[in-house]
Order: structure tokens, then sequence, then C-alpha cells
């Protein structure tokens, strides 16, 4: 009898990070992670840059970097207007790795894993992602009938939540966490005992949402440590990943003679302030504020709400009238107009502004030609760029430290056919400590404000561990990067490695258990467009954002 094709099945950690995960687990707060970490191959793993969520779990699936896979950040901007929408899986430029088994004839399912919804056609399951606005919103599942099975099996499955923000949501946050792990739990026990997969993904976000706001809490090395809430909370807090660490068990005694992949999508730390980057443009001279633009803002809200309440989606006026407005007046002012009905561009003299920042960690060019008001000339655009990055690398702190240790042109972090795609000038290096905002809505006055509770950020350096029948024991590995994990998937299994990837493989396998590895000729990929999604649920998908603190 043959052998069965080899699998493997990936554990998302959503932030995890060792540096706090190896003090849980010296504390046992998360035994079965400490007993695998001792048995496998383990080591940091590196990020995208900027290292955040929607990119590198993209980066994951795709084993390219973004200017690949074309995803660099939550939103991205509305061609002809200053406009933002959020982004979803219809804007990933490439084929992910449940296609590319799907199209070999493998069995594949995926929970929860960002970047996902709406889900694509795989050969097996999908359950969407915390961009899904409601269980039953189109595309939370794939196919569209297992969302029946799902409300059978677990009623009141938990999408995802917001942050906490005060301490009387302390509690009934860590309950809304637990609910979230319980369903998932519920499900993957369900969907692992159903058939054998060729490979199993679920990712477990909870960490991530404990970490970016409770992190003063219970890490007593964050610099506004509260002891005592510690000393109320820190209990309830740990029990949260105690059982994420059953969980983990739980799918480890489910994986069978799989391979099993731990990795996250970043890392965490201590954040310290919050950098409102419009702010800081707005005072070097980069972004002018326009006088009566907020009164101007709230006038065109309401317009907004009327045309809303009356049936009519302004985002298909702003669409038609960016099919018509390069060539007429009429076009040209409702863009202008719409651009009015966002809360971040109706307070910006476009005419006389430079760079502006909408995204993690990066500014873009007001470019003559690119933004509907462009004030740059591609002439002036050198030393424009040029001068952003020397006045980036000398920000200090109110304590008079430097922030900002390394600044990027695009080009110069990411290359592929999306490259144009990403913001200008990217702050690639920088204390970890600093969360940099754009300032969406109402720009304060100071570029720097405590964090609060938004007490921990992203850093670089996420979480990999791979223990199983084919992977070397209690070792350790350096330099591992998102990208590498699609390649070091399939050379396990034994399958082809499209070769217009970006990722390596990583030298994990024991001696004579993995196959040669195979590279193949990677198949054209025509570039989606946007879905026919409606307003109301780009505005879900937006408020789900805000909720998790990566939109204002």
């Amino acid at each position: 009898m043959p052998d069965l094709p080899k699998g493997a099945v990936v554990i998302g950690l959503d932030g995890a990070t060792w540096s706090l995960l190896d003090r849980f687990i010296a504390r046992g707060v998360m035994p079965t992670l400490g007993r695998l970490k001792e048995r496998g191959v383990h080591g940091p793993l590196m990020s995208v840059i900027p290292p955040m969520t929607a990119t590198a779990w993209t980066a994951y699936q795709t084993g390219k970097g973004p200017g690949k896979h074309g995803i660099f950040d939550w939103t991205e901007p509305v061609p002809g207007t200053y406009l933002y929408r959020p982004i979803d899986s219809t804007r990933v430029q490439s084929r992910t790795l449940f296609e590319h088994l799907s199209q070999r004839g493998r069995r594949v399912a995926t929970v929860n894993l960002p970047l996902t919804f709406p889900a694509r056609a795989i050969n097996g399951i999908a359950v969407g992602d915390m961009l899904t606005p409601a269980k039953d919103t189109p595309g939370f599942t794939f196919p569209a009938d297992f969302k029946a099975e799902l409300d059978a099996l677990v009623p009141d499955y938990v999408i995802d939540t917001h942050l906490c923000e005060s301490e009387a949501d302390i509690l009934p946050f860590l309950g809304r966490l637990r609910a979230m792990i319980e369903g998932k739990r519920a499900l993957v026990r369900y969907l692992m005992g159903r058939e054998r997969w060729d490979l199993f993904c679920t990712v477990w976000v909870e960490m991530d949402r404990m970490q970016h706001c409770l992190w003063h809490i219970f890490d007593d090395q964050h610099p506004r440590f509260d002891a005592g809430l510690n000393a109320k909370y820190e209990q309830a807090i740990l029990d949260v990943y105690t059982l994420l660490d059953t969980a983990i068990a739980e799918m480890i005694d489910l994986a069978g003679d799989a391979n099993v992949y731990f990795i996250s999508d970043h890392g965490f730390g201590p954040c310290r302030y919050k950098v409102f980057l419009n702010t800081w443009l707005a005072q070097e001279g980069f972004l002018t504020f326009r006088e009566g633009g907020r009164q101007q803002r709230d006038r065109l809200r309401k317009v907004r709400g009327l045309l809303t309440r009356a049936g009519v989606d302004t985002r298909t006026l702003l669409g038609l009238a960016q099919r018509i407005g390069d060539l007429t007046p009429f076009g040209k002012r409702v863009m202008s107009a719409g651009d009015n009905l966002s809360r971040f561009a109706s307070e910006i003299d476009w005419d006389h502004t430079q760079a502006f920042c909408h995204g993690t960690n990066s500014i873009r060019v007001n470019l003559k030609g690119r933004e509907r008001a462009g004030s740059v000339s591609p002439e002036a655009y050198d030393d424009v760029v040029a001068r952003l990055k020397e006045r980036l690398l000398a920000i200090q702190d109110p304590e008079g430290a430097r922030v900002v240790t390394g600044v990027s042109h695009r080009s110069q972090l990411y290359a592929g056919p999306q490259t144009d795609q990403a913001a200008d000038v990217l702050i690639a290096e920088h204390d970890d400590s600093i969360w940099f905002y754009y300032s969406e809505g109402e720009v304060p006055s100071a570029i720097f404000e405590p964090s609060n509770w938004a007490s921990g950020n992203h850093t670089p350096a996420g979480l990999f561990l791979a223990v199983g029948p084919d992977i070397r024991k209690g070792d350790n590995i350096d330099g591992a990067n998102i990208v590498d994990i699609l390649p070091t998937i399939f050379a396990g299994m034994g399958e082809p490695i499209p070769d217009d990837i970006d990722g390596r493989i990583l030298k994990i396998f024991a001696a004579g258990r993995a196959s040669r590895p195979l590279w193949c000729e990677a198949e054209a990929w025509a570039p989606t467009t946007a879905g026919a999604r409606t307003a109301a649920v780009d505005d879900a998908i937006a408020e789900r954002l805000k909720g998790l603190g990566y939109l204002q």
C-alpha cells in the first residue's frame, strides 16, 4: 500500500513573541508550548516592513512580499480621490498556498486566517477572518453552505471583538476572548476529526488582542506597569493564555503524523507613545490644514447621512464621477466633494500639501498626475523624498531620545509589479515602543501622546516553531522570514514550489526526512479587481478595524 501524502498543520498565533512567551513558559502558564519547543526547531520569525497583520499574513499565504502580493495596509486609496477603502482578499494579487494545493488535488482547510474574507474557492473548507462584518455576510465561508453546518455546531461563534479601553471592560473583554477561543476550539476539533487534511491552518488572534491593550497590566517590564491592576487582573489574563495552550494541545493530538508549524505575523512589545504623523508633517511644513475644514466636514457628513438614509450609495456616486470626472468640471467637483466626506481628507488644504500620512508607518507624496490635487511636480519628487527622510530621522521623543533609525523609499523595500501601490516613504526601523498614527479625524496639536490603553505595539520579530516526524529535535534556527513558510511547507509535503516566490526553504528537516525540493514554473496570475462590495460592507469592515485600533 503506497504511503499517504505528507500532511501539514499550521497554527498561527497572532502577535506571539518568544520574548514574552518564554517568561510564561517558565511560570508554567503554557506547558504544552514549552514541551513542544524542546521537541522541535524554534526561533524568531521576521515579519514584513512595517510589521503589520494584513501584509504579513498575506506574505505567509503567498510566499511573497507585498511588492508581489499587493497588500500594504488595511486600506488602499480610491483612485482619483483622497478617500481610502478597506482591503479584503479580493485585493491579494497572487495565488495562495491553499489555491496551489487545491489545484493539485490536495484537501485544505483554513479557519480565521486574516485576509481570507471573502473566502476564495478551494478544495476544502474556509472560514473567514476578522474582516468579516457578520456571520451572515456572503463570503464568510466556502463553500457557502458550510455556514449552516457551522451555525449548527457553534451557534454563538464569535469572529472577533473590539479592544479594551477601560478597567470596567477588562473582565468582559477577557470573557469575549474566551468565547472566541471556545468557538474556534469546537470548530477546529470538528474539522480536524472529520477528515485527514493535507493542510490545515487556523489562526488564534487572542494574544494580539490582549497584548495591544493589557500589556501594561501583565508585564512588569512595561514602563507604565500598573501594579494595582496587575494584582486584580493578572490571573484572569494568564488564564486566557493557558486556555490557548489547551487548544494547542488538542490540535497537536489531532494532527497525528503531520508536521506542525507554529508561526506569528509579528512580535510584540510595550508601547510608550503614539506619534501623529500628520501633525508632524504639518509642523515640518509638508502638510497644510484647511481653515474651516472641520466645519465643512461636519456639514458634508450630514449630507452623506441624508443620502444614505435615502438609499443612495455615495460610493456609487463617486465611482460614476470617477469614470467621467477627469473629462468634466462637474465630475471633478463631485470628486472634490467626495473627499470632504472623509474625516481625513476634509481638513487638509491639498493645493498646499506636499505629503500626507494615511497608513502604517507610511507617507505619501502629493504628486501631480497621480493625486487628484497633486502639488509636487515629478521633477521635485526626489527632493521632497530626501527632505522627508532627513526630517524623520531627526524626530526625538519627549525625553530627547532618537525615534526613527531607518527610512526607505518603497523601491528600497519592495520588489514586484505591485510596488507602485505602496506609499512613497516608509519608516522601516524605529523605537518599537512608538506607535505611528496617521491621525484621521480630529488631528491633535501635539505630535506625541501617551499610549494609555494602547500599551502594546507590534515588533518585527515574531515566533517560529516546527515539530513533527520530519523535523529535527531540540534545535533552533535564526534568520527565518515569514515568506519562507510556504516553500518550507511545500518541501515537507513533497510539493513543487512556484519559482516566483520570495521565500526559501528553512533548514529544519531531519536527514532523509524531506523530499528533494521541487521547483516549478509559476503560472501567470491575472490581477484581480475590487469586487462589487457594498458601502454597507465597507463601512462594517472599517468599524471592525476601528474597534481593533487599526483605524480611527
